[in-house]
C-alpha cells in the first residue's frame, strides 16, 4: 500500500509538463515525415512545430526539427524511443526541459 504522500508525489509528477525538442536526421525519403509524425499522433500529442529541410548540399539528407509542448516526461520519452525506431532514421537528438509557469 502506498502512502498518501507518495501518491501525491506520483500524481504531481504526472501533472508536470515539459517541452521536448527532437532533431532527427535521415536519408531524404518521401515517406519519412509521415513515419515520424505517426508515433506522435498515436501517443495523443500534437507537435508545436515540425520543420524539415534537405541538407548536405546535394539534398540527400533530411533534417527534421520536431517540437512538443505541454507533454508529460513519459510521453516525451516514448516519442524519443519511437522516433529512434523509425526505419531509416540515422540519429535522434532529444532535449527535454521543464515548462516554466508564467
Amino acid at each position: 500500500m502506498t502512502s498518501p504522500a507518495a501518491a501525491t508525489g506520483a500524481e504531481s509528477a504526472e501533472r508536470d509538463t515539459v517541452r521536448a525538442y527532437f532533431f532527427v536526421s535521415a536519408p531524404a525519403d518521401p515517406g519519412l515525415l509521415p513515419r515520424l509524425i505517426e508515433p506522435v499522433a498515436k501517443l495523443g500529442a500534437v507537435p508545436a512545430r515540425v520543420h524539415a529541410s534537405r541538407e548536405s548540399g546535394d539534398g540527400t539528407e533530411l533534417v527534421v526539427d520536431l517540437r512538443l509542448a505541454g507533454v508529460t516526461p513519459r510521453i516525451a520519452d516514448l516519442v524519443a524511443r519511437a522516433l529512434r525506431a523509425v526505419v531509416g532514421v540515422r540519429q535522434v537528438k532529444a532535449v527535454v526541459e521543464p515548462e516554466r509557469a508564467d
